[in-house]
C-alpha cells in the first residue's frame, strides 16, 4: 500500500508540474483595462466545456457564484473566498476562455480590491492563484478522462447495436432459408407428382392412339 501511495504521490507531483508548465504570465486586454493574467491551456476541450466546469469549480471549491458575461465575454466570480489570496478579504475572479488549436486558452485575472495581482508586486500570493489553475487543470483533465470513456461506451453501444442487428439479419436470413427448403420440397413432391401425371397421360394417349387405329381397321373391313 505505501508503494501504491508514492506512486500517486510521484504520479501527481509529475502531472502538476506538466500542468504548471503550460501556465504562464502574460499582460493582457480584459473588460476592466489591461493587467497581469495567468494563462492555463486546456487540451482536449473546447472553450465552452472548459467555461461550464470553471462555474462548477468556482462555486464547489470557492463558494463564489461566476456568471458568463456576454457583452465582455468574459467569467466573473464575485466574492470569491480564497484565504491564501484575499488574506481576509474576498476576490472578484474575471476569466476569459477561447478555443485554441485542439484545446481552449483560460485566462485568469484577480482583483485583490485595490490592486489586481500580479507576480512581481504579489509574488506569495501569485503562487497560490497558480495553484488554482493547477488545480483546475486536473478536474479538466478528469473530466476530458470521463468525456473519452463516454464516448468509448457510446462507441461499445453501437458496435452492440450493430451486432443485434446482424442477429435479427441473421434470423431474417435463417427464416428465409427455411421458407426456400419448405417450397424447394414442395416443388420436389409437385415434380414428383407431375412426372407421374405424364406418365399416366402418355399411357391415355398411347390408349386412346391404339383405339383409334382399332376403329380404322374396322373401317376398312366394312
Amino acid at each position: 500500500m505505501k508503494t501504491i501511495a508514492i506512486y500517486f504521490s510521484v504520479a501527481f507531483l509529475f502531472l502538476s508540474l506538466s500542468l504548471q508548465a503550460q501556465t504562464r504570465t502574460e499582460r493582457k486586454t480584459m473588460s476592466e483595462g489591461v493587467y497581469e493574467a495567468i494563462v492555463l491551456k486546456v487540451p482536449n476541450l473546447d472553450a465552452k466545456t472548459v467555461g461550464d466546469l470553471w462555474e462548477n469549480f468556482t462555486k464547489d471549491f470557492y463558494g463564489a457564484r461566476t456568471k458568463y458575461n456576454r457583452k465582455t465575454k468574459e467569467y466573473f466570480s464575485d466574492d470569491a473566498d480564497i484565504a491564501a489570496i484575499g488574506k481576509g478579504n474576498t476576490v472578484d475572479i474575471y476569466t476569459a476562455i477561447e478555443d485554441k488549436g485542439e484545446g481552449a486558452e483560460l485566462s485568469m485575472w484577480i482583483d485583490l480590491g485595490g490592486a489586481y495581482l500580479a507576480a512581481s508586486t504579489h509574488a506569495d500570493r501569485y503562487l497560490e492563484a497558480e495553484k488554482i489553475l493547477i488545480r483546475f487543470g486536473l478536474e479538466a483533465a478528469k473530466e476530458g478522462v470521463r468525456m473519452e470513456i463516454k464516448a468509448q461506451e457510446k462507441a461499445l453501444q453501437d458496435l452492440e447495436s450493430d451486432l443485434k442487428k446482424l442477429g435479427n439479419e441473421k434470423e431474417s436470413f435463417e427464416r428465409d432459408i427455411q421458407k426456400a427448403q419448405e417450397a424447394i420440397a414442395r416443388a420436389e413432391e409437385e415434380l414428383k407428382a407431375n412426372a407421374k401425371s405424364q406418365e399416366d397421360k402418355a399411357a391415355e394417349i398411347k390408349a386412346q392412339e391404339e383405339l383409334i387405329e382399332a376403329t380404322k381397321r374396322k373401317l376398312k373391313d366394312l
